[in-house]
């Protein structure tokens, strides 16, 4: 069984990585997160050739699945080099001296067996070690989810269709590994308490861990960048706009915040979502399904982060919300409209300028609290009640 793991947890990063449309600065971050998370499933195998001292070596591997899952979230927003990686691996570094060090010390002490001894298990060094890496594994989600909150909310900043690229399956993403590791911690209460069931612990944590991996893997390979979901965005734009969209954000706090004079005067600010709205409402921009914060720019001629800062600021929205919601007032018109009594509802999404029967739905229910069903026969109700 645990060669079966080792060899499946090769297959699933190979295939995220090597996938015909991975894009590969991104995925490589999730093929070695799904790789290192399947560590544990080593240990049985390793049992069965050698003794327990060794296994104190592999340890340390179990500290890099949280960096990466960090990383991987992180390289939809911007270009992860080196000097942005380095840091998120000194823990991993300091556990291999100090690991190995113990290693020489209790291959002396203790002799060797296929069971950790229990002096070992309950050495007060042992259990700090523990407890800094569940601190560790801990950490880095709450890390990645603050990371994928940025990036959905400078989307929003810049996009009117979010569907393909906003990521939300990372939550779950991100949930399941906060549950593994909970699930973890548990074990380790068990093992310190049985020692001799570690092979069982190892097993049951392999069982876990295995559904989850390969979930992770059919939506990793399926998951688009924003410069692969977004025709004719190239990767530097789009991780510029990104950065340009989280500064205003950033900007626009530090100003409530401090009462500092905001960059765009009032006037400014005012005329710029005046130009803004009239585009929407004479224009009917919104009904551009693919519509972007840039298409408004290049329309007004005025710079995409000003535009994004007034509409910020001015009208208290994301550009997201601006323009679904026109499309979800335009969905409500057509809705009522008894000479369109009989289009279906694939129609009214296109001609309201969704793209797509799901995001018409979700959107829509976001903005009245019911579906365009629900909506549409509670019109048919209150006019039939009249």
């Amino acid at each position: 069984m645990a060669g079966v793991g080792i060899l499946q947890s090769l297959f699933l990063a190979c295939l995220i990585y090597f996938h015909p449309n991975s894009d590969r600065s991104v995925n490589k971050f999730l093929a070695l997160y799904v790789f290192w998370l399947s560590v544990p499933m080593f240990t049985p195998l390793l049992q069965q050739f050698i003794t327990w001292q060794p296994l104190i070596m592999v340890e340390p591997f179990l500290l890099l699945p949280g960096p990466f899952l960090y990383l991987y979230v992180r390289s939809f927003k911007e270009t992860i080099n080196f000097q942005k990686a380095w840091v998120h691996f000194i823990l991993f570094a300091l556990y291999l001296i100090i690991d190995y060090s113990l290693f020489v010390s209790w291959s002396n002490r203790f002799p060797p067996g296929p069971t950790v001894p229990v002096e070992v298990l309950h050495d007060p060094l042992s259990i700090l070690r523990v407890t800094v890496r569940i601190a560790q594994l801990f950490t880095y989600p709450l890390l990645a989810r603050n990371a994928l909150n940025s990036y959905q909310r400078s989307i929003n900043h810049l996009f009117s269709e979010t569907s393909k690229i906003d990521l939300a399956w990372v939550k779950w993403l991100i949930n399941g590994f906060m549950m593994l590791t909970f699930i973890m911690l548990a074990l380790y209460f068990v093992l310190l308490r049985d020692p001799e069931n570690f092979r069982l612990i190892i097993l049951i944590n392999t069982a876990m861990v295995t559904p989850y991996i390969y979930i992770v893997t059919f939506k990793g390979v399926t998951q688009p960048t924003l410069w692969q979901a977004k025709s004719g965005l190239s990767k530097e734009k789009a991780q510029e706009e990104l950065h340009e969209a989280e500064i205003i954000e950033q900007v626009s706090e530090n100003e409530k915040e401090k009462g500092e004079k905001p960059v765009l005067n009032p006037e400014r600010r005012q005329d710029i979502v005046a130009r803004t709205l009239v585009a929407m409402e004479e224009g009917k921009l919104f009904l551009k399904t693919e519509l972007t914060l840039q298409d408004i720019a290049d329309q007004l001629n005025i710079p995409a982060y000003q535009v994004s800062q007034a509409i910020n600021e001015g009208l208290k929205k994301t550009f997201y919300d601006l323009v679904n919601g026109y499309r979800v007032e335009e969905a409500k018109r057509l809705l009522v409209d008894p000479k369109r009594r009989n289009n279906k509802m694939l129609a009214v999404a296109f001609d309201a300028g969704f793209n797509s029967k799901t995001t018409f739905n979700t959107v829509f229910k976001k903005f009245t609290g019911f579906t365009p069903t629900d909506f549409k026969e509670q019109h048919q109700l209150s006019v039939a009640a009249v």
